[in-house]
């Protein structure tokens, strides 16, 4: 139905037009946009039903842009060039893909094949996979990739012949954990490998699990014990300088001894947070940080 924008398409599916029945189809190749809609609801919604399926014609969400549903895809999408379905979230709390599963398939699947099945890919990898990444994630300042779980696991990696994982960062740490706040120790339930950091008070501590957990028994977990940073300057005093007395002084103000600022100036400030700490401590009171400070101020905790 013509009008003065564009047109209208209105009515039932019909043939004749080079495709099975369908509602709308063009074969049209010189239009911008092969469909352009726009509604307060759903700017586009497209359902695939099987015979006999029903449908209440209505999208499961408002404002959304598309929605698709179908027994085997919601939305397919091909692209010869670039990408297959590209997502923008203008808001900042918003996604641009976002993947839900009602079940207990993944909500969002990503690989790189070099063949493609109608049905979701389980091939095996050596065989059916590509070489490029399954999912990629990148930031500028933020999170690359992010996951979370209440009960499994956030994020899980696997190979059958390289790494199930691989982090770099050229600024920071490869990796973080996050210290769990547990109090005492670690928990009973475990499998073998886990690796947990435990926040105790200013400090974290490392834990391996050695032994999972079985019905008559918890898990048996390894304090993982580590060597004192590499201190290659001699015993520090008032008037020292350099990146060893800075890390003196961070660890005195973690201990709530306040050496001023953390600035690798041993100053008197910094000498009356050593004479402070060794007192608590219960260490010879001099002033100077030499192998017992230190070892004191790594592992009082």
């Amino acid at each position: 139905m013509p009008h003065e924008d564009q047109f209208t398409a209105t009515g039932p599916s019909f043939t004749g037009a080079g495709f099975p029945r369908a509602g709308f189809s063009t074969h049209s190749t010189d239009t911008v946009y092969g469909v352009n809609a726009v509604g307060t609801f759903c700017g586009v919604y497209g359902e695939s039903l099987a015979p006999g399926d029903e449908s209440d014609r209505q999208a499961a969400r408002d404002l959304i842009g598309v929605v698709g549903e179908g027994n085997t895809y919601g939305v397919f999408g091909r692209g010869r060039t670039l990408a297959g379905v590209v997502g923008f979230g203008r808001r900042g709390d918003s996604g641009g893909v976002f993947g839900v599963s009602m079940s207990s398939a993944p909500g969002v699947v990503g690989q790189s094949r070099i063949d493609f099945r109608f049905a979701l890919p389980t091939g095996d990898s050596a065989t059916d996979g590509g070489s490029a990444i399954g999912v990629l994630g990148e930031s500028g300042s933020g999170t690359g990739v992010s996951g979370e779980s209440s009960q499994g696991a956030g994020v899980s990696g696997n190979s059958t012949s390289g790494h199930g994982g691989e982090f770099s960062s050229d600024q920071a740490a490869q990796i973080h954990l996050a210290p769990s706040r547990l109090t005492a120790s670690p928990p009973d339930t475990g499998q073998a490998g886990d690796l947990l950091a435990i926040q105790r008070g200013a400090f974290a501590t490392l834990w391996f699990c050695v032994l999972p957990q079985a019905d008559d028994r918890p898990a048996v977990w390894g304090k993982v014990h580590l060597d004192r940073p590499s201190v290659p300057s001699p015993t520090l005093e008032q008037g020292a300088q350099g990146q060893d007395v800075k890390n003196a002084q961070g660890l005195l103000a973690a201990h709530g001894h306040d050496p001023g600022p953390i600035d690798g100036v041993f100053g008197p400030q910094t000498d009356a947070a050593t004479r402070s700490f060794q007192e608590e401590a219960d260490i010879v009171v001099d002033g100077q940080i030499g192998p017992q400070t230190w070892n004191a101020l790594l592992n009082q905790f």
